[in-house]
């Protein structure tokens, strides 16, 4: 009877103890637990500046924490978000799975470097993938056609791809689609990406190109206010020559002033100030002034779906030429006549 109390007792002591230790390993860990439970979040929707916080909390206070997959996942992540410039190439490189072996590609296409992302292409397997990259490179270089082509292929199994890389194909089409003046598509693209992934701030960015194309310009004033408040964004020449185009049409002078300085600071932003110009002495009725300005900025390096709207401008302008011409002309024949 005694010998049973006794190990009755030893029984709850040990109980209690075990309680005890996961008590105290649960109060240890469980604010890194709820670390990264906070960083896993705030990646999944786009919350940048609290993944900055909760990165820059690890540093800190849980440097064995850098370790995790999941914490140098999402470093190699945030530098892809805010800029390349934090980016570091070789440990990218180091990967060999196809997510980051895309991430990569990326990154080469952000940096300009096209060659060595056709040398990561070039070493995918996944078809779908390796479509959207050439779809990506394609719109780069401003040949929507040649996109659409590549990313509306009905071999391509697109459902492969995971969700962020089929909210990118949507958005390339959406792109593809206002360079080619399809509208409706463009809505329809962008539709499409919002509903796969309404956190993705290029979402919104697409939205407010769409905007604009549209002339909805209070709309395009919301979004692009929306965009700025978003301040970890890294500087981007089409978004803020769009804005500058938007300040123009609203009768801004002091916000497109302050656009066209901060175009100065990106790279070929003279090639951006002079098309922005040439657009507002258009919009005065400077015909002759206006192409001038135009191919000059062409001349200087304007890329991409601005160098494509050029072209299209510069080509109305010269059909305008044309029909003015031919109208003074005929005039000038009637009062001979007369």
């Amino acid at each position: 009877m005694f010998s049973q109390r006794k190990r009755g007792q030893r029984s709850r002591w040990k109980t209690v103890f075990l309680l005890f230790l996961v008590s105290v390993f649960m109060f240890t860990v469980g604010p890194f637990v709820w670390r990264m439970q906070q960083l896993k979040h705030a990646k999944s929707v786009y919350d940048v500046q609290k993944v900055q916080e909760e990165l820059h909390w690890i540093e800190k206070n849980a440097a064995l924490l850098k370790n995790l997959e999941i914490v140098k996942d999402t470093n190699l992540w945030l530098a892809l978000n805010v800029g390349s410039k934090g980016l570091d190439e070789s440990k990218l490189a180091s990967y060999q799975d196809r997510k980051h072996q895309f991430w990569l590609y990326l990154f080469y296409l952000q940096e300009g470097k096209l060659s060595s992302a056709q040398n990561v292409l070039a070493k995918m397997s996944d078809s779908s993938l390796i479509s959207l990259g050439k779809g990506l490179m394609s719109i780069s270089k401003g040949d929507a056609q040649q996109s659409q082509r590549l990313l509306t292929d009905t071999n391509m199994d697109w459902k492969t791809l995971s969700i962020d890389e089929q909210t990118l194909r949507h958005l390339t089409l959406a792109q593809a689609a206002i360079i080619g003046g399809d509208l409706h598509t463009a809505q329809t693209e962008l539709k499409a990406a919002q509903q796969l992934n309404p956190y993705n701030p290029a979402c919104l960015s697409m939205a407010f190109n769409v905007a604009i194309e549209e002339e909805q310009w209070s709309k395009a004033l919301e979004l692009s206010q929306l965009i700025d408040a978003q301040t970890w964004r890294p500087a981007n020449t089409l978004f803020e020559t769009k804005k500058a185009i938007l300040a123009i049409y609203q009768g801004d002078k002091l916000s497109l002033s302050n656009i066209l300085a901060s175009l100065k600071e990106l790279p070929h932003g003279d090639a951006y100030i002079t098309y922005v110009n040439g657009i507002r002495v258009l919009e005065e009725g400077k015909l002759e002034e206006g192409k001038d300005l135009l191919e000059r900025s062409i001349k200087d390096g304007l890329e991409g779906q601005l160098n494509v709207d050029a072209q299209k401008a510069l080509n109305q302008i010269n059909e305008r030429l044309k029909a003015d011409k031919s109208l003074r002309a005929a005039v000038a024949e009637t009062n001979e006549q007369w």
